[in-house]
């Protein structure tokens, strides 16, 4: 039989190989993720249920942004008291968070490059994109293991989609003030959770007689861990913080005495709970830069602010010294240098806040530049052994080399990536001055004045512990902070133009 070679070639012309690709791209996605809920029924894994759960609810919600952002913020801020009272385990099922902030980092960067959204966007957005390549570039070149990297990358990014989704998405007012609402709701529910944790888990872990130890599971609802090591500072940092914004907002007289008042005194109460001594640090800086406009302009007025916030520092260090920590003032300041910046380690490690950066500077050297540049790659230094720990981190396992995010930074990222962090920083700290400089809406400069107060708490929280690069609720804080600011810099170019 002969065979017509022009009949198959013109078979072969009618298929459309572009379709069929992407025909073939989807039976294969069908067959991954048919293996990936099999695992789900048979494991009943939590891991792999909030990853599930995470990757199929952000598919159906990358249609609805804003849907997803008050997800993300939920279940970000306010679950954490839930998920630690169900099991420890239950903890994993963040993950369900980080996939659904990735989902959002991806629609958010699509954004920022579409046409006009550019020219718009403040220097620090820039930044933050350009330490985000930079880094995941390096640690590509450098890979460790698959674990340690997508860890690694999962710490440290995790918020990073919410930054930008107020820097590109088109958000109406009507969005952020929704938002605002809810962030606001969060602060103001840590009460009732603190006091239960202060009357019935401190009591649980041997009572205000073991001293000041028992009281750091008061964390409101970022989660209390009955072992130790709960983020109360992060719970701190979200009240002073919302604190700023409500007393900005009562300087520029949008904001009732009255209710000033009767949302600020739950969350001054929380203070008083738990011992969260890094809190004479950042009280004052917060005060005197939400002040600082008011020291040539209204003299006595800041005096009188001034000797009140003395007054509140001192009868929190009186509580602090008599009914929670049991020790005279001096011995509490000595023990806290010794384990700050002397010779003691802090905790159970070998370094302390001070030492683990003299630690860092000791191990580099002109024979291996690539490290000190660029670092060893995310997750290398990161030291929890329950979880993945990093190469580095295994090398000194008791000496804590992953204490604050300035060290981490700069054993996973080396100098470029800590200077680009910084650098970040910085650059939002400029953005509010431009911005205070050019606008004539009380409502921005009340904002951005408090916008500016938290850029310098998080300068603090470089070097007080690691939260900045590790826990997921001061990420979000630290993306919704930096976002809202990018907002704000758009609208205004926006409005001027």
């Amino acid at each position: 039989m002969q065979v017509t070679p022009g009949k198959h070639a013109n078979r072969l012309s009618g298929i459309n190989f572009g379709k069929l690709g992407l025909w073939m791209l989807f039976g294969i996605l069908a067959v991954m993720l048919a293996i990936f809920f099999g695992l789900l029924a048979v494991t009943a894994s939590p891991i792999l249920v909030g990853m599930g759960a995470g990757l199929v609810i952000g598919a159906f919600l990358l249609m609805k942004p804003d849907v997803l952002i008050w997800l993300i913020l939920l279940l970000g801020l306010a679950t954490g008291a839930f998920v630690s009272m169900l099991s420890p385990q239950f903890s994993k099922i963040t993950w369900a968070v980080s996939i659904l902030g990735f989902m959002l980092l991806g629609l958010s960067l699509f954004n920022l490059f579409l046409p006009g959204r550019t020219r718009s966007q403040p220097a620090f957005i820039w930044i933050g994109l350009a330490f985000l390549v930079s880094v995941l570039t390096s640690t590509v070149v450098q890979w460790y293991s698959a674990g340690e990297v997508i860890a690694g990358a999962k710490r440290i990014f995790q918020g990073y989609g919410l930054m930008f989704a107020f820097a590109a998405l088109a958000l109406s007012t009507r969005e952020i003030g929704r938002f605002k609402t809810l962030l606001l709701a969060i602060a103001l529910i840590q009460l009732p959770f603190a006091l239960y944790e202060f009357i019935f888990l401190v009591a649980e872990r041997g009572g205000l007689e073991l001293g000041s130890a028992t009281t750091d599971v008061v964390a409101g609802t970022f989660g209390a861990n009955l072992d130790g090591g709960s983020p109360n500072a992060v719970m701190a940092i979200y009240l002073l913080i919302t604190l700023g914004f409500l007393f900005a907002r009562w300087k520029e007289k949008l904001l009732p005495t009255q209710w000033l008042v009767l949302m600020g005194l739950p969350m001054l109460v929380v203070f008083f709970l738990g011992e969260v001594k890094i809190l004479f640090v950042l009280i004052p800086i917060a005060f005197l830069i939400l002040l600082k406009r008011d020291i040539p302009r209204r003299p006595g007025f800041f005096l009188l602010m001034l000797l009140m916030g003395v007054l509140f520092i001192a009868l929190l260090g009186y509580l602090y010294s008599v009914f929670i920590m049991r020790e005279s003032i001096d011995k509490m300041v000595s023990d806290t240098l010794a384990y700050n910046v002397q010779e003691g380690g802090y905790g159970g490690y070998l370094l302390n806040r001070l030492s683990v950066l003299e630690f860092w500077w000791q191990r580099q050297g002109w024979n291996d530049p690539v490290p000190f540049v660029f670092g060893h790659g995310l997750g290398s230094a990161f030291s929890a052994p329950s979880l993945v720990p990093g190469h580095v981190a295994r090398n000194w396992s008791m000496y804590g080399i992953d204490l604050t995010a300035a060290s981490s930074l700069l054993w996973d990222t080396g100098v470029l990536g800590f200077g680009l962090f910084v650098l970040m920083l910085l650059a939002a700290w400029h953005a509010c001055s431009v911005l205070l400089h050019e606008t004539r809406d009380s409502a921005v400069r009340a904002d951005v004045t408090a916008i500016q107060a938290a850029i310098a708490l998080f300068g603090v929280f470089l070097f007080y512990d690691n939260s900045l690069v590790s826990y997921p609720s001061m990420e979000i804080i630290l993306a919704v902070v930096l976002g809202y600011l990018a907002y704000l810099y758009r609208q205004h170019r926006l409005g001027a133009h």
